[in-house]
């Protein structure tokens, strides 16, 4: 049987609703998959990140620090073992009486606190008190939204990370709304901020969030293990009380899974900070240890060679800024190098038993590789936090020109990764001196891509994540052209797989407010489309095609609207993904056979699009004969997908299509004489609905 698809989550984008705003000329339209090549290039930006990332080449540590192991996914329906996992060992912190109590009197309750406390795990388990319907994760911007959004009954909703940049008059009345919208439907709805509670606010009930009792939390997930109950107690006690509570699970859960608790509590986030923060303390005049640290905290794992010659520009700019000064003698001249300084010393002082950076082997292409790197992985964001913490302006200025130096010549996923640690502790720095100007193409696309990838790396931080999302949310609404290219390139991958629904509103914006250059927009829907394949939202960017290709063109927007949306079209169906070399439509619909009847309704009105027609049916023929590389059972598929083409194409556009594609199989096919391939088999489909007719 099919794996069922994700359910869409509310609020489906209409045209021009969402604003009237026209930017000004950009780039001049090319036409629909006239530049297959920027597909593609967009396309292989995202894959090879994802590829790297999930292959633990770059970025990656060991999933706890904050840090997940991929992007949680902000929006959509949670699944039975989401809710399980949350739900099967929970702990209930003081306040959740009383959450509970103004979730049941009121349908909706806010959940205050800090990062880390466990505000999502709470509110998800104060939905499951309330209802035992499905509980959805919805992405809302202000509190005029959430009155307007239409909630289903019996429903818990849930919004996490709620942060309003608005200004309301009367913000009481505006909960007031909320609170009444979500009554009326009979759903509930929790959300949840790290914003102190409002003062202002007394229609709705706003629980200030607290961390559940340690003992207690360790018994819930350690007491039916063999574990005695004092060594319970024990591992309770030596939970740091200021760590995260996604951090406390993972440990709980490796005892649980069988590793010593010594062991486990070692790795907590917590300890590795106070280890950092010992060694900074202990190192704090040595200004050599120090920028070594902070230059592997920027390049993550790299080899001897690279780290000398990398570091050598970050010291050459701390002079130039004045952070750090050379040696000098007495008499105030430059101190020269000790015969064998250079020669010997370098490499050595690198590593030692307390130290940060540890060498390690490993596997290279042809050959066992030595590479520098932390002692652990947690070190890095720990040290990102201590040099903020410690180093003044000079310093970051010169952190600024030396990435800024690299990131001309090529842009860097790893330095993605330190700029993405760093904005967690401190957000304005990253945002103002290397998102702002880099967005806006300052020094170059490299920037821009760049930018793009820091966006990507925040997404796999639960703390950080919100804040891509509304920096993405800004450069598509009120960005300059080049930050709306940066904002759809952004939300054409580890984005756009984060909040899938408001991914696709946000590019269909850019793509129907352009007056040219909205070509790049419409690929990077196509390039969302593959993305959200492995997430079971990629229907969602079918669905809003069908919709907007079959709306009622009454107005001159709408009629603009429909015709964006065939660009858009041709780019989705000549998406091919990259290694079977197929249409991604064709491994959708391998995925969800069941929405046969959408996936060929979209390729009937792409093939009645003239203009992309040839780049349609080129792609049609190539997916067919390479269908065995995604089924078993080529000639079926292709069978299926001929008795739905011709239901779904108009009767006078049935002969047309028969005889271009033949002609595209006559001039390109290369089989064996004789052989028969699914590309003759659809064809043969189209004769046997003519031989029907004519009988």
């Amino acid at each position: 049987m099919a794996e069922s698809e994700v359910e869409d989550v509310p609020a489906e984008p209409e045209g021009d609703e969402a604003s009237t705003r026209r930017p000004p000329d950009e780039d001049k339209d090319d036409g629909p998959g006239r530049s297959d090549r920027s597909t593609k290039k967009i396309a292989e930006v995202v894959n090879n990140f994802t590829g790297m990332v999930m292959a633990g080449t770059i970025g990656m540590g060991d999933g706890r620090g904050g840090r997940t192991a991929a992007p949680r996914v902000l929006t959509g329906r949670l699944d039975d073992d989401e809710v399980k996992a949350e739900t099967e060992f929970y702990s209930r912190p003081v306040t959740f009486d009383e959450a509970l109590g103004r979730l049941i009197s009121d349908h909706v309750v806010l959940l205050c606190g800090p990062t880390g406390v466990g505000k999502r795990t709470g509110g998800i388990n104060l939905l499951r008190e309330v209802t035992t319907d499905r509980l959805v994760v919805i992405s809302a911007g202000d509190l005029k939204e959430l009155s307007r959004t239409d909630y289903r009954p019996g429903q818990g909703y849930l919004v996490v990370n709620r942060v309003d940049d608005s200004r309301v008059d009367d913000v009481d009345f505006a909960w007031r709304r909320v609170r009444d919208r979500v009554r009326r439907c009979r759903a509930y709805l929790v959300i949840t901020t790290v914003a102190a509670i409002d003062p202002h606010v007394e229609l709705v009930g706003q629980i200030a969030w607290n961390r559940p009792d340690m003992r207690t939390l360790a018994g819930s997930y350690l007491v039916d293990q063999d574990i005695e109950p004092e060594a319970i107690e024990l591992v309770g006690d030596r939970l740091p009380p200021d760590c995260s509570m996604a951090d406390v699970a993972a440990v709980l859960r490796s005892i649980r899974g069988g590793e010593e608790p010594e062991a486990a509590i070692d790795k907590l986030s917590e300890r590795s900070a106070q280890r950092v923060r010992d060694w900074f303390d202990k190192h704090e005049s040595d200004a050599r240890a120090i920028v070594d640290v902070a230059t592997l905290a920027f390049l993550g794992e790299v080899i001897y060679r690279e780290f000398e010659s990398l570091r050598k520009g970050f010291e050459a700019a701390l002079h130039r800024h004045e952070a750090i000064k050379p040696p000098r003698t007495r008499s105030g001249r430059p101190k020269g190098a000790e015969p064998g300084e250079h020669v010997l010393a370098g490499r050595n002082r690198l590593i030692c038993d307390d130290g940060l950076i540890v060498e390690r082997q490993v596997a290279g292409p042809t050959s066992t590789r030595r590479v520098l790197g932390f002692r652990s992985d947690g070190y890095r964001r720990h040290v990102l936090a201590e040099l903020s913490r410690r180093c003044q302006t000079p310093f970051w200025n010169a952190v600024a020109d030396w990435l800024t130096e690299l990131v001309v010549s090529d842009a860097d996923s790893e330095i993605a990764f330190g700029l993405a640690d760093l904005a967690a502790c401190d957000f304005d720095e990253v945002q103002m001196t290397y998102l702002s100007p880099w967005s806006r193409g300052k020094i170059g696309p490299t920037g821009q891509v760049t930018a793009v990838f820091v966006l990507w790396a925040m997404c796999f931080r639960d703390d950080t994540q919100p804040s891509a999302l509304r920096i993405a949310n800004y450069w598509a609404n009120h960005g300059d052209p080049e930050q709306r290219w940066s904002a759809a390139m952004a939300y054409s991958g580890v984005l756009g797989a984060s909040d899938p629904a408001q991914a696709i509103r946000q590019l269909w914006q850019l793509i129907v407010s352009a007056t040219k250059g909205f070509d790049q927009a419409c690929r990077a829907m196509a390039v969302l489309f593959d993305t959200l394949l492995e997430t079971g939202f990629s229907g969602k960017v079918l669905s809003t095609l069908d919709q907007q290709l079959h709306r009622e063109p009454t107005r001159p927007a709408d009629r603009n609207a429909v015709l964006r949306a065939r660009h858009v079209l041709v780019e989705v169906l000549i998406m091919r993904e990259n290694r079977p070399r197929v249409p991604a439509t064709f491994l959708y619909l391998e995925k969800y056979p069941h929405r046969l009847e959408l996936v060929a309704r979209l390729w009937a009105e792409g093939i009645r699009y003239r203009p992309g027609r040839p780049l349609v049916l080129d792609a049609l023929w190539h997916g067919l004969n390479r269908l065995g590389h995604i089924t078993d059972e080529p000639i079926e598929f292709a069978s299926r997908l001929g008795e739905a083409l011709v239901k779904a194409l108009p009767a006078d556009e049935v002969t047309p299509f028969y005889q271009h594609l033949r002609t595209v199989d006559a001039t390109t096919r290369t089989r064996a004489k004789g052989q028969r391939s699914p590309a003759l088999v659809l064809l043969d489909v189209i004769e046997r609905h003519y031989r029907r007719k004519a009988s």
